[in-house]
């Protein structure tokens, strides 16, 4: 028999949505490389999709300081627009409901945080109640699709939420997420594939 204090958990979070969003090329169009180094001679420049799915090679390391590069993210980045009005509205009518809208990017701490949230003050974005994490800080083993979905499974694994969508560019990281449906089946996944213009489709895997 189901014990009353899960019943009543289950039904708080009756229409509860966790919304996630990425950053680069999601959010943002973004210029930061990651250089691949070998030694101290640079072999090769990864853009944000790029290293998503990279393996480095043996003998091989990577160089994270565009990445890291608040400067850079401030100057350089252009606003997707019709992506970052879509997490605006769903911040504002998710919280109402007592769900929440969280940023999980795969890099890891800029070198100035002010800096970086002023970035998203600029285009109008309650930033200070919208917390983004950074999937770059996990130094164990995982590809970067794989860090990113955990960070979501230990929101999920709360208890809080009904239901789950991400926004993503890459579909890589989308198919990560979708692949906890089979640790979670009482939520219901929606996976969007966010197209560079900020228009998003459906994707199922």
């Amino acid at each position: 028999m189901k014990k009353f204090l899960d019943f009543l958990k289950e039904e708080i979070a009756h229409d509860r949505g966790l919304h996630v969003f990425d950053v680069d090329d999601t959010l943002f169009h973004t210029t930061a490389k990651v250089r691949v180094m070998k030694g101290k001679k640079q072999v090769a420049a990864l853009s944000n999709s790029e290293y998503n799915t990279h393996k480095l090679p043996k003998g091989h390391s990577y160089d994270y300081s565009e990445f890291r590069s608040s400067e850079k993210f401030d100057s350089e980045s252009k606003p997707n627009k019709r992506m970052l009005e879509k997490m605006k509205s769903l911040h504002v009518k998710t919280k109402a409901k007592g769900g929440k809208v969280i940023i999980n990017t795969a890099r890891a701490d800029f070198d100035d945080k002010d800096k970086f949230l002023g970035t998203f003050r600029k285009h109008g974005v309650d930033i200070d109640n919208i917390h983004v994490y950074r999937a770059g800080n996990d130094k164990g083993e995982g590809t970067v699709a794989e860090k990113k979905a955990n960070i979501i499974r230990k929101h999920l694994a709360s208890g809080d939420y009904s239901h789950a969508s991400l926004y993503d560019d890459s579909e890589h990281n989308l198919q990560h997420f979708l692949k906890l449906k089979d640790e979670f089946p009482k939520i219901k996944f929606n996976a969007h594939h966010v197209k560079p213009d900020g228009k998003s489709k459906r994707y199922t895997g």
